[in-house]
């Protein structure tokens, strides 16, 4: 039987992947924010789970407004981050 072991969560807008993408985490805008993430860091780096289970919010980039279900899963051994509007993350 499966364990769980840990739930995280962060408030986050799209911003935040173009920051870490254009190295921009230790800018005073962005500073406090991504210190907050080092206990998290921290905790994985000791705690490597076998299975992550990421809950994402869409934001309309990879389903059209038309066809925007409520909740859905995707299976596979890695996900491409979502352009957000700041191009294709690295």
């Amino acid at each position: 039987m499966a364990r769980l072991v840990a739930g995280m969560g962060t408030s986050h807008v799209p911003g935040v992947g173009a920051a870490m993408d254009n190295g921009k985490t230790d800018e005073p805008y962005w500073a406090e924010l991504f210190e907050g993430f080092a206990p998290l860091r921290a905790w994985h780096a000791e705690n490597v789970p076998d299975v992550t289970i990421v809950v994402f919010n869409d934001h309309a980039t990879s389903m059209a407004l038309n066809h925007y279900s409520t909740f859905m899963m995707g299976v596979a051994e890695s996900f491409q981050p979502a352009d957000e509007g700041w191009g294709p993350r690295k």
